[in-house]
């Protein structure tokens, strides 16, 4: 465990290189697990490449960093620019062929000042997950701990900055995209430039969105909220506690979510309804009557657990199910933060 902290200083170019930097011997891991995806991903086809061009002109105008960052991801691991973009895309192509690909079955919830996140993925990111902490300083003395995979950007799973806003987000199939932010580009944006979930929701609302997925947010203040995001509407919920999984709530959508989701969803709202402040490490690893904690042969995995405590800008994280993996501490510390042992 001593090596899932790995520390990223400077410019979005910068942290981009310094992954591979921090970790060379999983240079070659990192560019099959790219190109394997880009292998597999359905066939190109017209209306797929004016989106992949749409959405670099919006990135570039958008969120500059993102791009900034992918070069340098790219140029530390002996990558294409244009293959980490694409890449980071491959789940809103899929939606275009109308054949989502990715069957995630991650599950986030928001209650008591706390954000927790179970994240299903494909098994072969188990060895490129790292807990990332990133220093900018373009961010004005704002750091940001997050779960994420070696190859990708920023908090590409859930995280925490340290004003104590946390978020965590799922993957939702959606018919419903055009040029706008994405997700992941997204995250990383309101690590670095918001404090509270007020100024999330006030950001998420000024900006133009890819479409595809939801995020929870909770800030150190015990606010909550759920954000759908579509290209086309952005739907919000606000509460005591939230959650979500792989499906919209707000309103259908043409395309299905993975056949599991209401299901967990539905678990997750018992649970947080009667109790609300109940620990989440022990939610997290529920199995039964609906699995949130998933294992193999399902194609996505829970690789990780993660739980982000607002208030005390800390998180425990197992890497791995959270039923049987080891429970990581990361607290506080000056400028960054250090991993210790967490109690079961």
């Amino acid at each position: 465990m001593s090596r899932l902290l790995v520390t990223l200083h400077g410019d979005a170019r910068a942290r981009g290189r310094g992954q591979a930097a921090a970790c060379p011997d999983q240079a070659k891991a990192v560019r099959a697990a790219i190109r394997t995806r880009l292998a597999q991903a359905p066939g190109r086809d017209e209306r797929m490449r004016r989106f992949l061009a749409a959405q670099q002109a919006a990135t570039a105008r958008l969120a500059p960093e993102a791009l900034e960052e992918i070069a340098g991801i790219a140029e530390g691991f002996a990558l294409d620019p244009a293959e980490v973009f694409d890449f980071l895309h491959l789940g809103c192509l899929a939606d275009l062929a109308a054949a989502p690909a990715d069957t995630d079955g991650c599950s986030a919830f928001a209650a008591a000042g706390r954000v927790a996140k179970n994240r299903d993925f494909r098994p072969e990111h188990a060895g490129l997950q790292r807990v990332f902490c990133h220093l900018d300083p373009a961010w004005g003395g704002r750091r940001v701990l997050c779960l994420g995979s070696l190859g990708a950007p920023g908090a590409w799973s859930s995280g925490l900055n340290s004003d104590g806003l946390a978020l965590a987000d799922t993957q939702i199939p959606t018919a419903d995209h055009g040029p706008g932010l994405l997700r992941y580009f997204l995250m990383t944006r309101l690590l670095a430039t918001c404090a509270t979930v007020a100024q999330a929701l006030a950001a998420i609302a000024d900006l133009p969105h890819a479409g595809g997925g939801s995020l929870v947010l909770g800030d150190a203040t015990g606010a909550a909220a759920a954000v759908e995001l579509r290209h086309g509407r952005v739907d919000v919920a606000h509460g005591a506690w939230v959650a979500r999984t792989n499906h919209y709530t707000a309103a259908p959508d043409p395309l299905a979510p993975v056949p599991h989701s209401a299901g967990r969803l539905a678990l997750l709202q018992a649970a947080l309804a009667a109790e609300s402040a109940r620990e989440p490490r022990a939610l997290l690893a529920t199995h039964a009557p609906v699995a949130l904690c998933r294992h193999a042969p399902d194609p996505s995995p829970t690789l990780a657990g993660a739980v982000w405590d607002c208030a005390g800008r800390s998180a425990v994280i197992a890497a791995g199910p959270p039923c049987t993996a080891d429970w990581v501490g990361f607290v506080p510390d000056g400028m960054l933060w250090r991993e210790i042992h967490a109690s079961a």
